[in-house]
């Protein structure tokens, strides 16, 4: 370990900024609207053991996924990736994602001499399947979800492999916007090593292996201290995901026992659902993930993102559940609604754990909405594929944001322009649902809502959750709304179901309703001012539905 805790801290921002630059090479070269304009994607930096030590604050889904993805791929490739060459994968069980989310690697290397990777793991916006997007709810198992692929060489020596770039254009309905976000990892992934390969030449391989081990070390021991603190202490908590078999509701119980001894952290998923024949499905790394995501968040919002942080945690998660699938599974919503479900599954056991931190249920969903078919202005296929906010859960001391995303994704709002300009698609209206956040002290945040009239047929698929069980709230607060989905057309207006694929006509206003969060506190408890400015700014108008 260095003795120069200056070098370390030099070298911890150096690996940070890596990151960051990587992430705006994506956004200047990227081809689709969801990554160019709504950023759905995150980049790492890793040593030459494939160990991560910078992640630039992007997708916080992506937060445990990609940091175990280069050993694991290298490990699956059964061979090291061989110099000014990477390699391109979507399989979930490497990436701990669904097929959408495909990640590049590229090592780095100086005079023969491996410093390092870099990695990025970006949402593409069609790689075939059921229904545009390829993320179709009615699938069983995870071939009708579209392409996957192994690890495969997408650069060879300096050159790109022209037979990989042409096996995702031909899956794709989007050729072009798919092959030209491709091109774009890669060169985000270029000028990110050329950046890793100039901070080491710069600090000196011997101080800079040295000033990484440190910072591992440094957020493990961080991590330590924050579980010591919590010494002798257990929760346990039951939440539900909402899913349908053979047109009945069912509940999906997610289940999570957390305990902290000895410095350490244990997290027990025992007694949550088996997995299921439809796309809710998550590999194991996800829940990971979101242990990580909560045990940041709530415990040590400014440790430093490395590999570290896996250090002082111990996960257990029953096989073939719908927090640890096998393959051949299908995974589509792991994480626009599984990752979510798992995480207020966590908060609500760390609520009990951690009382003076607790937060409500927010949202609940990453209320996915993708819409599909052949542009007339062009006569080309396309791909909206877009995640609405909602209302964040009431906090301690302050309410909970309106029409936000939360916890484990951040992504950008696509502006009405902009999707007016790309897609046949016009919007009629776009606001928050006054009403929809709970009553508190500190009450929920509003969820959004957004109508949207189809200019050409298309297929709609919809990832909503809390359609029947609102968002919670904590500390006597009241849930928050319901989420819902309507459709207006030529048979009158009606609702649908919140996990669907429908192939609607040219005409037809779909609406979107995302769920609000849940209360803090007693609501006899809220400030007069804080009562009149709901008033004030129209979200009063009626109880969280």
């Amino acid at each position: 370990m260095t003795s120069d805790p200056i070098l370390a801290e030099v070298v911890r921002h150096g690996l940070q900024a890596v990151a960051e630059e990587m992430g705006a090479a994506l956004i200047r070269t990227a081809h689709s609207v969801n990554i160019r304009d709504r950023r759905d994607f995150s980049c790492g930096v890793f040593d030459a053991q494939g160990r991560l030590i910078a992640q630039a604050e992007h997708i916080p889904v992506h937060l445990g996924l990609i940091a175990g993805v280069v050993q694991r791929c290298v490990a699956a490739s059964g061979r090291d990736i061989a110099p000014d060459s990477m390699i391109v994968t979507n399989d979930p069980w490497l990436t701990g994602s669904h097929l959408p989310d495909v990640v590049v690697i590229a090592p780095v290397d100086r005079d023969g001499v491996r410093l390092g990777y870099v990695a990025n793991m970006a949402h593409q916006v069609d790689l075939g399947g059921m229904a545009p997007g390829s993320l179709a709810l009615g699938t069983v198992e995870i071939m009708q979800e579209g392409l996957r692929v192994p690890p495969m060489m997408l650069v060879r020596d300096g050159e790109v492999e022209a037979s990989t770039l042409a096996l995702f254009r031909l899956a794709s309905r989007t050729p072009e916007m798919v092959a030209g976000d491709l091109l774009a990892q890669a060169a985000a992934n270029s000028t990110g090593a050329r950046r890793l390969a100039d901070l080491v030449g710069r600090t000196g391989t011997t101080r800079f292996d040295a000033a990484v081990n440190t910072l591992i070390a440094t957020t493990a021991r961080r991590l330590e201290q924050r579980f010591r603190a919590l010494d002798g202490r257990e929760s346990a908590f039951e939440d539900v995901l909402e899913w349908s078999e053979n047109g009945r509701d069912v509940d999906l119980p997610v289940r999570v026992r957390l305990t902290a001894k000895d410095g350490r952290l244990a997290a027990d998923f025992t007694g949550t659902a088996g997995q299921v024949e439809g796309p809710i499905n998550a590999p194991r790394f996800l829940t990971s993930s979101c242990l990580l995501y909560v045990v940041k968040a709530l415990l040590d919002p400014e440790i430093a993102s490395n590999a570290g942080l896996f250090s002082q945690i111990d996960l257990v998660t029953p096989a073939r559940s719908i927090v640890d699938a096998e393959a051949p599974a299908p995974v589509a919503l792991c994480t626009s609604i599984t990752s979510q479900r798992i995480t207020d599954a966590l908060l609500g056991a760390f609520n009990a754990l951690t009382s003076e931190r607790a937060i409500a249920a927010s949202t609940g969903s990453m209320n996915a909405l993708i819409m599909g078919g052949v542009d007339p202005r062009t006569g080309k296929a396309y791909s909206y594929v877009e995640t609405y906010g909602g209302g964040q859960g009431g906090l301690p001391r302050r309410d909970g944001a309106d029409g936000v995303h939360s916890h484990m994704t951040n992504t950008a709002n696509s502006p009405v322009e902009l999707i007016e300009r790309e897609y046949p698609l016009t919007v009629l209206h776009y606001g928050l649902v006054p009403g929809s956040g709970g009553a508190g002290e500190f009450r929920g945040g509003h969820g959004l809502t957004r109508s949207i009239r189809l200019e050409s047929d298309a297929v709609v698929t919809v990832h909503l959750d809390r359609t029947r069980h609102r968002p919670w709230g904590v500390n006597g607060g009241a849930p928050g709304g319901h989420s819902r989905l309507t459709v207006r057309d030529v048979s009158g207006e009606r609702l649908l179901p919140g996990k669907s694929t429908t192939a609607l006509g040219r005409g037809a206003v779909v609406t979107v309703e995302t769920a609000g969060g849940g209360g803090w506190g007693d609501p006899a408890l809220r400030s007069a001012d804080a009562l009149e400015d709901d008033t004030r700014g129209g979200l009063s108008g009626r109880d969280a539905r």
